[in-house]
């Protein structure tokens, strides 16, 4: 299991198209945490009386975080379609199969890998983004009163987001076995179709799946009935877990090609 874990992390690192996503996903967040937020001073967070601009809530950057999350976290699942997805399209999902003695690992391996990738990656970015928001309205000199982050809290709703965004795209990229319409779904769907889905069950959209994710990190809107980050986590959970075993069930079966 661990040389398995270590092929997998390998293929994960030696490729460059995630270096390309990284680097793209953490340049949007620099730029709009620094310019956009902080030293254009554009969040309704930011009162401006008197030509002077200052943050009087002691919440701000902790929002900033679950916001800069909400607008990038697609980025992780791409990363995680293309783990998968590559093997397919360039036929070597066949030599990974037959180095290893039991498909079923193959695919815990690849779990694990896009979990952890999945929370460092959100964890980094919910340091990078308070991080220049407050750099920039330091430069623009915006007044801002002492930031509260309660610690335990936001990391495990910025983790299990993180996580559980990487593990939802490996699985629906096992499902359809198809690199461009993974890639499709995880753009059409949660934005789109979800969305639409939503306007016919509200006040119950919540339930849904990629709103439910939302949900952990306050991102499912406010027309819906109230659920906790925790109750959120737990509707993921219960997907996450269905989903993960119709995809083992299908890749154990299902003919490598």
């Amino acid at each position: 299991m661990l040389s398995q874990l270590k092929a997998e992390w390998r293929k994960l690192t030696t490729t460059r198209s995630t270096y390309i996503i990284l680097g793209l996903a953490f340049a949007i967040v620099i730029f709009y945490s620094f310019y956009v937020v902080g030293y254009h001073g554009s969040d309704p967070g930011i009162v401006t009386s008197h030509g002077v601009s200052r943050v009087v809530s002691s919440g701000f950057l902790a929002g900033q975080v679950f916001n800069a999350l909400q607008a990038v976290g697609i980025f992780v699942g791409i990363i995680a379609i293309l783990l998968a997805s590559h093997e397919y399209r360039y036929n070597t999902i066949a030599y990974t199969l037959t180095l290893s003695n039991s498909r079923t690992k193959v695919l815990f391996s690849k779990l694990l890998v896009v979990l952890g990738l999945g929370a460092l990656y959100t964890v980094v970015v919910s340091v990078l983004s308070p991080a220049m928001i407050a750099w920039g309205l330091h430069v623009h000199h915006t007044a801002m009163v002492a930031q509260t982050f309660h610690v335990g809290d936001l990391l495990w709703r910025v983790v299990f987001y993180g996580a559980g965004y990487a593990a939802i795209a490996l699985i629906i990229t096992l499902l359809l076995r198809n690199q461009v319409a993974a890639i499709v779904f995880m753009f059409l769907y949660p934005g789109t179709v979800e969305q639409l889905i939503g306007l016919w069950l509200k006040p119950d959209k919540g339930y849904l799946p990629f709103l439910s994710l939302a949900g952990v990190i306050g991102g499912n809107g406010t027309d819906t009935k109230f659920l906790s980050p925790a109750h959120s986590a737990l509707v993921f959970s219960v997907y996450l877990v269905v989903l993960w075993c119709v995809a083992w069930g299908m890749f154990v079966k299902r003919d490598a090609n």
